[in-house]
């Protein structure tokens, strides 16, 4: 079964100090999988992030949409305008690979990284969540808060550090 990341929004408009950390070990954790898809979200205008939460920032073609990594060269991105990262085009590229089983990292644990493993669990995709490689743009209260929730949504013994699942890239 090929082994897939999934890593969301890992972009500059989210990079902050509770989630810098997680920017190189992403980077270089990416070359150990067979596929890697990067999300990358945008804020279009009208969107629900706008007209409801006031949030104006990540507007197409601005500076903080772009990644904040670098990509492998055969690395899939996908543009959202949402929260979630399980869409058609993820779907349609798991099905190309016959992966059903994902490894998710990203930006922001407790908003589009939780989202994303929410929809992919119910699409009956087997999920881990590299804890470690996960983070808030906030605070990191809000990551701790995602990655218990999370482990209600799927089951603790689907979170995961990166040294669990590649002892050799601690």
């Amino acid at each position: 079964m090929p082994k897939v990341l999934v890593a969301v929004d890992v972009q500059k408009g989210f990079v902050s100090p509770s989630s810098r950390h997680v920017l190189k070990p992403i980077e270089d954790i990416q070359h150990r999988f067979d596929h890697v898809v990067f999300t990358r979200f945008y804020n279009p205008d009208p969107s629900p992030f706008r007209r409801i939460l006031g949030y104006h920032d990540l507007a197409p073609g601005s500076e903080g949409i772009e990644l904040a990594i670098t990509p492998r060269p055969d690395a899939v991105i996908i543009d959202k305008p949402n929260y979630s990262g399980c869409n058609a085009a993820l779907e349609r590229h798991l099905a190309r690979w016959r992966a059903r089983e994902v490894h998710v990292a990203g930006i922001a644990t407790e908003a589009c990284v939780m989202k994303t493993v929410g929809d992919l669990f119910e699409q009956d995709i087997l999920t881990w969540v590299i804890a470690d490689l996960c983070a808030s743009d906030k605070e990191h209260r809000f990551h701790d808060m995602a990655i218990s929730i999370l482990g209600t949504l799927i089951g603790t013994n689907h979170l995961v550090n990166s040294a669990e699942i590649m002892p050799e890239a601690a």
